[in-house]
C-alpha cells in the first residue's frame, strides 16, 4: 500500500515532465515538419495594439473575453519573440492540467493505471492534436477547466466557482457549466452555501469585466456578438451533416471565408446553424436534469463522478451541437473526458484521443483540401463528428460511475469527504 501511495504522489509531477518533454521535443519537430496555420499573429496584433496605449474593446476589436487579452500581453512581455512566448505559456498550461487531471484521478478513486492514463493523454496532446496546441490559447482554459474539476471533487467549492469566473473570462463556454456546478453545490451543502459561493464567483467575473463594460459597452457587446453570428462552420456537426449527404447524393455545397474562418454558405447551412444551436441549448438542459436525476437516487459517494460526467457531456455537448468546431476545441474535452467512472471508463478516455488524432489527420496538413470539398478530407470529417457523438454517448451521466471506496481514511474526496471541506 505504501509502495502504491508513493507512486500516487510522484506521478503528476512525471506526467507533467512527460508534457514538458513532449513540448521541447517532438511536438516541436512536428510543427516543423507540418506547416501550421496559426492564430498567432491575431493575438500579436492585439498586444501591439496594447502596447501602443490602445484599450481592447475601446480603440480595437477584440473577438475574445478580457481574460484572452490579458494571455495576449503577457505572451508579449517575456523577453523572447512572441511566438516563443506565447508557446511557453501554453506549455505552462500544459502542465497546469496535466497536475490536476492525475491528482482528480486520484481523488476520484481510479485505479492506478487509470490514473496514468487520463495524465498521460493530457501530456500526450501536443503529439494527438498537433502543434496547433501551440498557437491557440485554449490550453489555459483546459487548465482552468481541470483545476475546477479537482476543487469539486476534492469538495473545495467556492474555488470551483472562482475558477469557473476565470475560465468564462478566457472563453464564454464554461457558462455552460453553471446548471451541473450549482446542482451538484446545492446537493452537497444547501442552495444558501451555492449562491454565496456563486456570487463570490460572479464577483470576481465583474472585478474584469465590469470596469470594460462601463468604458467600452459596444465594444464588448461586439466581441459576443461576434460569435452569435457566425455562420455554419466548416468542420461543425451541421457542416459534416452537408458533406455527408455530398458525399452520398453529390449535394451542391458553398465554401465562403468570413469571421477569420470558413463556412458554408445558402439556406441549408443557415438552417442547420439555427438547429444546432437548439440542439445545444436542449442538450445543455437534458444533460442537467440527467445529472439532478442521478443525484436524487445515488448514494454521496456518487456526487463526483456523476459531477465530472456531467462536464464531460456538456464540453462534447458545446462541440457536438455547435455551429463552429474549430480543431484547438478538443483540448476543452479531455480535463474531463478522461477521469469517466465505470465501465466506459476507459473507452472513453481512448474515444477521446482517437477523436484528436482523427483531427490532425486532416487539420493543418489537409486543411485546404477540406475547403475545396475534396473526398477523402470530408469522410475524415465525418469519421471524426461522428466518433465525437460516440463520446458523447460514452460520458453521459449514469449509474456505476464512481469508483469502489478503496479506503476513506485516505482522504480522497469522492463525493462528499469524510473530514470538514477547506473552502
Amino acid at each position: 500500500m505504501n509502495r502504491r501511495a508513493d507512486i500516487e504522489r510522484v506521478l503528476p509531477w512525471a506526467l507533467a515532465l512527460l508534457a514538458v518533454i513532449i513540448w521541447v521535443g517532438p511536438m516541436q519537430w512536428v510543427s516543423g515538419v507540418v506547416p501550421q496555420i496559426s492564430d498567432i499573429p491575431t493575438y500579436q496584433g492585439a498586444y501591439d495594439q496594447m502596447v501602443a496605449g490602445n484599450l481592447p474593446y475601446l480603440d480595437f476589436s477584440l473577438e475574445y473575453p478580457p481574460g484572452a487579452a490579458a494571455i495576449f500581453w503577457a505572451a508579449g512581455v517575456l523577453p523572447v519573440s512572441y511566438g516563443m512566448g506565447f508557446s511557453f505559456l501554453m506549455m505552462v498550461a500544459l502542465v497546469l492540467t496535466v497536475i490536476p487531471v492525475t491528482l482528480t484521478a486520484r481523488a476520484l478513486g481510479l485505479g492506478l493505471w487509470r490514473q496514468a492514463a487520463a495524465g498521460g493523454i493530457t501530456a500526450f496532446i501536443p503529439l494527438l492534436l498537433g502543434g496547433l496546441v501551440g498557437t491557440r490559447f485554449d490550453l489555459a482554459l483546459a487548465a482552468l477547466i481541470a483545476w475546477m474539476l479537482w476543487a469539486v471533487v476534492t469538495d473545495r467549492m467556492t474555488a470551483a466557482w472562482v475558477l469557473l469566473a476565470l475560465a468564462v473570462l478566457v472563453k464564454l463556454i464554461p457558462l455552460a457549466f453553471i446548471p451541473v456546478l450549482l446542482i451538484v453545490h446545492v446537493r452537497r451543502h444547501g442552495g444558501r452555501d451555492a449562491m454565496r459561493s456563486a456570487l463570490i464567483g460572479l464577483a470576481v467575473l465583474l472585478v474584469v469585466a465590469a470596469p470594460v463594460a462601463i468604458l467600452a459597452p459596444d465594444g464588448l457587446w461586439d466581441s459576443v456578438a461576434y460569435h452569435l453570428d457566425r455562420p455554419l462552420q466548416l468542420e461543425s456537426t451541421g457542416a459534416a451533416y452537408l458533406m455527408g449527404m455530398r458525399l452520398l447524393a453529390d449535394v451542391p455545397l458553398a465554401v465562403e471565408t468570413s469571421f477569420g474562418s470558413q463556412g458554408l454558405a445558402g439556406g441549408a447551412p443557415d438552417l442547420l446553424a439555427l438547429v444546432s444551436t437548439i440542439v445545444l441549448v436542449v442538450l445543455v438542459l437534458a444533460i442537467a436534469l440527467t445529472v439532478l436525476r442521478l443525484l436524487a437516487v445515488q448514494p454521496p459517494s456518487a456526487d463526483s463522478a456523476i459531477f465530472v460526467a456531467g462536464i464531460a457531456a456538456t464540453s462534447i455537448a458545446l462541440l457536438v451541437g455547435g455551429k463552429v468546431l474549430s480543431p484547438q476545441f478538443l483540448v476543452w474535452i479531455i480535463p474531463s473526458a478522461v477521469l469517466i467512472g465505470g465501465r466506459f471508463g476507459w473507452p472513453s478516455a481512448w474515444v477521446a484521443a482517437l477523436a484528436m488524432l482523427l483531427t490532425q489527420a486532416y487539420f493543418p496538413r489537409a486543411y485546404w483540401h477540406l475547403v475545396a470539398l475534396q473526398q477523402p478530407e470530408m469522410g475524415l470529417l465525418v469519421l471524426r463528428n461522428a466518433v465525437l457523438i460516440i463520446l458523447l454517448a460514452l460520458v453521459w451521466p449514469r449509474r456505476g460511475m464512481e469508483a469502489p471506496l478503496r479506503d476513506e481514511t485516505r482522504g480522497q474526496a469522492r463525493g462528499r469527504p469524510t473530514t470538514k471541506p477547506q473552502r
